[in-house]
């Protein structure tokens, strides 16, 4: 009899406590509440590392689409004890280069909250246009022609050689070794045309700010566009070196 009582009475002590509980159980589990300096409170949130990754690096493909190139990007491996973070603000993001430059990229991470901290993580952000390509195999020394070229659609930043996007920046210019077919054009793949072969009759203008003389003269030397050459003077027999600036003409700065 004396033990009934005694659970009638802790019944009637703790039963309130215990509705109120149940009645209002708290905030959300997945969050935590911290203080603030000022007095407030802030959440802090789990985020996921490779979905912040990914969010950056699609903002930035659609940058990119803007400006004509297509983008594919992969990133890599993530510890797998920094797969979540938590932060009470929103962490920043930012990449070490353009991919422009170089299609290896690294994504730094930042919590700028109470407990800060910072991540790195590499990625791989490829971008495609249309690049010149060869469509048959040229031979070096070989003028090249519109028929030995064509567009493709080419990684543009995988290697550290530029390439051209326009035919016309490639047909008249001279091989200077065997390129395969299907092979990217490179500038280190060519050279300029010569405008002026040597034993040429060519126009040599000498001028500055004030004057400008005219005179026939020989071309000593084969010339490429704004390359020196040596051309004689024909009435003075003077050899000097001159400047081409187009086919048959060459210039000199007084």
């Amino acid at each position: 009899m004396k033990i009934s009582r005694q659970i009638f009475l802790l019944l009637t002590v703790f039963l309130p406590a215990i509705s109120a509980f149940a009645d209002n159980p708290g905030s959300d589990q997945s969050s935590e509440k911290i203080e603030l300096g000022s007095g407030k409170t802030s959440s802090v949130q789990a985020y996921s590392i490779s979905s912040l990754v990914s969010e950056h690096l699609e903002t930035l493909a659609i940058e990119f689409a803007e400006k004509g190139y297509r983008s594919e990007y992969t990133i890599g491996n993530i510890d797998p004890y920094h797969t979540l973070k938590s932060c009470s603000e929103q962490p920043t993001l930012s990449i070490n280069r353009s991919p422009l430059i170089q299609n290896r990229v690294t994504t730094e991470i930042k919590c700028a909250d109470a407990k800060p901290w910072r991540l790195f993580v590499s990625s791989e952000f490829n971008l495609f246009k249309q690049a010149v390509i060869a469509s048959t195999n040229i031979r070096r020394g070989q003028v090249i022609s519109a028929d030995n070229l064509s567009l493709k659609e080419t990684i543009i930043n995988k290697s550290h050689y530029s390439l051209y996007n326009d035919l016309g920046d490639v047909v008249g210019m001279i091989a200077k070794r065997s390129i395969r077919a299907e092979s990217s054009i490179q500038p280190g793949h060519l050279s300029p045309p010569k405008l002026i072969k040597r034993g040429d009759n060519v126009v040599i203008v000498a001028s500055n700010d004030a004057i400008s003389v005219r005179m026939n003269g020989t071309a000593l030397a084969d010339g490429a566009l704004g390359q020196q050459i040596p051309v004689r003077n024909i009435q003075s027999k003077r050899v000097v070196k001159a400047r081409v600036s187009e086919a048959g003409l060459v210039s000199i700065v007084l």
